[in-house]
C-alpha cells in the first residue's frame, strides 16, 4: 500500500464534502431557520449535514479506494473523486428530499391555515370550489 496515494484520496475525501456543504450552507441556513422554530436548529442540522457528507465519503473510500504500489497516481486520483463525487451526490440528495418534505408540509400548512382563517385559499394552489355551502359547485 502507498502511504501517500493513501494520504492524497483521503484528503480528496475531505476536501470535497466540505467544498460541497459551504456551498449549499447559506441557503439550507435560510430554508432552515424558517422551517426549524428551536434555537440553534437550522446550525444543528448544517453540522449535521457536515459529518454525513465527510463520514460517508470518507467510508466510500477506505472500502472501496485503491492505494497499492501497482495503481498509478491518475488511476487512484480519478477513483477517488468517483467515489467523492458519489458520496456527495447521495449526500445532497437525502439533504434535499428531506428538506423539500419539510418545506411542502409548511406550505401545506400555511395554505391550509389561510383557507381557514381567510375562508378562501389565495395563490396559485387556489382551490377551485366555493367556501361557501350554498353555492358550492365543482370545477367544469
Amino acid at each position: 500500500m502507498s502511504a501517500n496515494l493513501f494520504f492524497v484520496s483521503l484528503l480528496i475525501a475531505l476536501v470535497g464534502p466540505v467544498i460541497a456543504i459551504t456551498y449549499l450552507k447559506p441557503i439550507l441556513y435560510k430554508v432552515l431557520r424558517m422551517l426549524c422554530d428551536a434555537d440553534g436548529g437550522a446550525e444543528f442540522w448544517i453540522r449535521c449535514a457536515y459529518l454525513l457528507a465527510v463520514s460517508g465519503t470518507l467510508l466510500l473510500m477506505l472500502t472501496f479506494g485503491e492505494f497499492n504500489d501497482r495503481s498509478s497516481v491518475i488511476d487512484t486520483v480519478r477513483r477517488s473523486l468517483w467515489l467523492v463525487l458519489a458520496g456527495v451526490f447521495v449526500t445532497v440528495a437525502i439533504i434535499s428530499r428531506n428538506v423539500w418534505m419539510q418545506v411542502r408540509q409548511w406550505l401545506a400548512a400555511k395554505e391550509l391555515a389561510a383557507h381557514v382563517q381567510g375562508g378562501r385559499v389565495a395563490g396559485p394552489g387556489a382551490s377551485a370550489l366555493s367556501t361557501d355551502s350554498s353555492t358550492a359547485t365543482w370545477p367544469a
